[in-house]
């Protein structure tokens, strides 16, 4: 490369006018040294020529510029103010384009991906770990994932730098058109992928899933899992069939980039028709799994060990992916099955059962079926009643009439409008919509929506629904067999743009004290839906039952005195309303989203379910029995061990035991003393958005609000709780899973000043992702102990906790691998990395991405709920809406010697180590865990 000498880095070579040759002398001569490190990070390429097909408006303003470069690669941009850039490449290959004897290698492929670049011809050259290190270094975050018919990889930033769009492209660029795809990288990730096929694989949920899309379609595999394949099958893959494989799928006419964000499309493009450069042609034919339905209602029943309740699924093969119109009524069948109307949750719940919906593309061809499923988790005695039900339900779905239909059309617009708020969301519409050749998802979704009649949906019915030809699938627990016939024979009875912003724009909030005390702040918006959220904070009596404050927290979910569960769904699903309310044992939160027409119906139900709760003898006793059933079937975990043990020392934790045991002696009269000394003795707190064309809104609001019950005057209350913590100690309990779920804790005190818990982030996200000593790095990329491992902080009042996290393969009966030591290993990590941060091992590129990260994730709040949900936090510290505004502007003052003193006292203290594994990972580690007690 010839670099024309005239001005490098702001230093001008000028000419003198007199030039004299020097005259011969013996001073020293000057010693000129070549600085080895540095290592250019540019290419000359010839930008691609380019063409723009089209350029479309959505309802709600945002214009889609679609491009398509020379070599077939498809390009939609779409330009969002004051959103994160999001750049995410959709490949169109899943493991339905995969042959049986290389299932799983679309997933392996996926984690090449991050596992280095060749460097050629302009792209960059990474090497395992850059992609995660360059993009964090920008306060952003990369991601990937894999399913039966798409794989996409996707980065985001807040854009805090000029050039950060172009190393955002640049590095998914390299990541999906320059794969390295060594031997040895290939070896080294065959580990971690395992250890994410044992998690899989431990969710009995997934299997159950699994295995009817199988008996749906007919689909053979020896595979233990479709998408992630199984262990022997990511053993036995070499270089050359990654290679084959990435060669055949991953070219630029296979391919869709999708950038959405602050940007400019013609600017992009630029950046685009340079980086994006691959000529690679498929050259040989392509793999689709022959999917072909099932006629008649087939039945397959499994044991699985992993399983606590059972699962019952009906699969169905659905509409075509590129069937817009389909698509869409299928969302209104989800929604109309999910109301009271249908009938459904009623019966569902008398079985204290929960119900799922969903659909699922499962095939790169758009022609293709795709999959409808649905179900219920239950009690295993009751899993014969719920196929029952669930095929009587079926079997005379109807469409629902004009009316109700008129409500789920609101409703699903509503939500819609709310959805295309996220840069991320509408980059994953405009993503699938090419392959699915349905644009008009994403263009005209609010017309489809309303053109939809009655006789569209009982056709639907009619065509995806039909019980005879539905695939069924009941996954059981660990029972005897014999129970599962008893219960089946007595059910046959029955660009670039400039980013100089903080995270909350104060101008545009109003804060007021209302006459009933509550400390409100209305916050101003474009858009035209009123989201508020209600906040009760309370100092509850030290002997309070646990379980009234679980059951009354249920009770919230199940209307009030004056209206049924039912009737209360009812007044929302006519109204397009939806209420919420969470109660713990500091705060009541009660909230709802509406439009602005319908704001006041919104909060009179709001309001009635803070005054009259539906607390009978009938609800407390029909919420135990669903409690007491839950939490029996709730699968033990780590964090449920640490819970139990800690609820001993902290008043704001509860054990899963304790609920159990106060659900034994609660009564009626329990619940209602807890509601009332809610209401007399909490202060309060009101965030609401006011769209910004109504502005006379927020009066009308704020006469609403002040018919609540009055509250006391607003004063922020730092909690003390802090106990330390001076011995350690070692939880464990033996459960059948493949990978063992150990979590490393320390407890120690914490100022409440904003620049106390700032740096404690900061030094959490050090310890968790940074590229020298980061958790992520080290156990998983390096030791390769995990998929997951992470660290974690956490604050009640003036008590810290960073917990160290992670799920390690132990037990991989597939290959007949026994890694018991792995336990041993990670827990040898964890005190590895903390060694490192306590020696300050980390680098000053460390700290600054860490800034950085903090930095995007108060920045990146793009939706009014996010936006009410962070006013609503801010307004109940002690320094007002501004919040974050002051947690952004100290970011940049912490030290690296803020953060090393925080991490002497963050690990001063011994740790408590919560393990739930197999009994014998358990029992081979025995002595370790007993040195670990000191």
């Amino acid at each position: 490369m010839v670099m024309k000498v005239g001005k490098i880095n702001s230093v001008l070579f000028r000419a003198q006018s007199n030039i004299t040759k020097p005259e011969e002398d013996n001073r020293k001569r000057p010693v000129i040294k070549e600085l080895v490190n540095i290592t250019p990070d540019f290419g000359v390429v010839a930008p691609q020529k380019y063409t723009k097909i089209n350029e479309v408006e959505t309802k709600n303003g945002l214009k889609i510029h679609s491009y398509k470069l020379a070599n077939g690669h498809k390009v939609t941009i779409i330009p969002m103010e004051d959103s994160p850039a999001i750049v995410k490449n959709y490949v169109n290959v899943g493991s339905m384009n995969e042959t049986d004897d290389i299932k799983g290698i679309s997933h392996f492929l996926e984690h090449m991906a991050f596992n280095g670049t060749l460097g050629t011809e302009g792209y960059l050259q990474l090497k395992r770990g850059d992609s995660f290190k360059k993009i964090e270094e920008m306060g952003g975050w990369t991601n990937a994932s894999t399913n039966y018919a798409l794989t996409d990889y996707v980065n985001s930033t807040p854009l805090l730098n000029n050039k950060d769009l172009e190393k955002q492209i640049r590095v998914i660029a390299s990541m999906t058109e320059d794969l390295a795809l060594t031997p040895d990288m290939i070896e080294k990730e065959k580990s971690p992928v395992s250890s994410e096929i044992d998690m899989i694989l431990d969710k009995p949920e997934t299997v159950a899933i699994d295995q009817t899309i199988r008996t749906l379609f007919n689909v053979k595999s020896s595979a233990d899992e479709l998408v992630g394949g199984s262990v022997k099958h990511i053993q036995n893959l070499d270089r050359q069939k990654v290679l084959d494989y990435y060669n055949k799928y991953y070219t630029p006419d296979n391919m869709h980039l999708v950038i959405t964000g602050n940007v400019n499309p013609e600017e992009v493009m630029g950046i685009v028709s340079k980086n994006f450069h691959s000529n690679k042609k498929s050259t040989s034919a392509r793999y689709d799994e022959k999917l072909t339905p099932i006629n008649k209602a087939t039945r397959k029943d499994f044991i699985n060990d992993k399983a606590t309740s059972s699962l019952v699924l009906l699969g169905f093969a659905g509409p075509k992916s590129n069937d817009t119109k389909s698509k869409v009524i299928s969302e209104i069948v989800a929604s109309y099955i999910n109301s009271t109307k249908s009938g459904f949750n009623k019966e569902f719940k008398q079985l204290n059962a929960e119900a799922d919906f969903g659909t699922e593309k499962i095939s790169t061809n758009p022609n293709n079926p795709t999959f409808i499923y649905l179900g219920a988790d239950c009690a295993d005695e009751n899993s014969e009643k719920v196929l029952k039900m669930l095929f009587d339900k079926l079997s005379a779905l109807k469409s629902p009439d004009e009316k109700d239909l008129d409500n789920i059309k609101k409703s699903l617009i509503m939500a819609y409008n709310n959805t295309m708020e996220y840069s991320s969301a509408i980059n994953d519409l405009a993503g699938t919509a090419y392959f699915n050749n349905d644009w008009e998802y994403l263009t005209n979704y609010e017309d489809i929506v309303k053109s939809i009649t009655p006789d569209d949906i009982d056709e639907f019915i009619k065509n995806y629904f039909d019980v005879s030809k539905a695939a069924v699938t009941v996954m059981h627990p660990e029972v005897k067999e014999t129970e599962i016939w008893n219960n089946y024979n007595k059910a046959q009875n029955l660009c670039f743009r400039g980013n100089k912003r903080l995270p909350v724009n104060t101008n545009n909030i109003n804060q007021q004290t209302l006459n009933n005390n509550y400390n409100t702040a209305f916050v101003e918006s474009k858009n035209n839906n009123t989201p508020f959220k209600i906040s009760l904070y309370y100092d509850l009596p030290q002997n309070i039952n646990p379980a009234a404050i679980t059951v009354l927290d249920d009770i919230l979910s199940r209307g009030t005195l004056n209206q049924t569960e039912e009737e209360f769904r009812q007044v929302e699903e006519e109204n397009n309303i939806s209420v919420y309310a969470s109660l713990n044992k500091k705060k009541l939160s009660i909230g709802a989203n509406s439009s602005q027409e319908d704001f006041s119906k919104g909060f009179n139900q709001a309001k009635e379910l803070i005054e009259n709760p539906r607390i009978t003898e009938k609800e407390v006793k029909d919420s135990v029995e669903r409690l007491r059933d839950k939490l029996v079937r709730t699968p033990d975990s780590a964090s449920g061990l640490y819970s139990s043990h800690e609820s001993k020392n902290n008043p704001y934790y509860t054990s899963k035991e304790d609920v159990l045991k106060g659900l034994g002696t609660l009564t009626a009269e329990d619940v209602k003393n807890l509601h009332e000394y809610i209401i007399n003795n909490a202060k309060g707190t009101i965030t609401v958005n006011v769209p910004k064309a109504h502005k006379e809104f927020q009066n009308i609001a704020k006469s609403l609000f002040e018919e609540l019950p009055s509250v006391k005057p607003y004063e922020y209350k730092p909690i003390k709780v802090y106990k330390e913590n001076n011995t350690p100690v070692v939880l464990t309990k033996a459960r059948n899973v493949s990978q063992a779920d150990i979590k490393q804790i320390y407890k120690f005190q914490i100022e409440d000043s904003i620049k106390e818990k700032t740096t404690a982030k900061l030094m959490n996200s050090i310890l968790s992702t940074s590229n020298s000593i980061g958790l992520f790095n080290s156990l998983r990329e390096r030791d390769h102990l995990a998929y997951r491992v992470n660290s974690n902080i956490k604050r009640i009042g003036d008590s810290a906790e960073i917990s160290l996290n992670i799920l390690t393969s132990t037990d991989n009966k597939d290959i007949g691998e026994y890694t018991y030591d792995n336990l041993q290993k990670s827990i040898k990590g964890f005190n590895r990395q903390i060694g490192k941060l306590l020696a300050s091992e980390y680098t000053d590129q460390d700290l600054e991405t860490a800034k950085r990260n903090l930095k995007a994730s108060l920045l990146n709040k793009e939706s009014v709920s996010s936006k009410i949900a962070s006013v609503d936090k801010s307004i109940s510290y002690e320094n007002g809406v501004d919040y974050d505004n002051k947690v952004f502007e100290i970011i940049d003052s912490i030290t690296r010697e803020d953060i090393d003193n925080m991490a002497r006292r963050a690990f001063a203290h011994p740790a408590t180590y919560a393990i739930i594994a197999s009994e014998d990972t358990l029992n081979y580690n025995k002595d370790f865990l007993n040195s670990l007690k000191g």
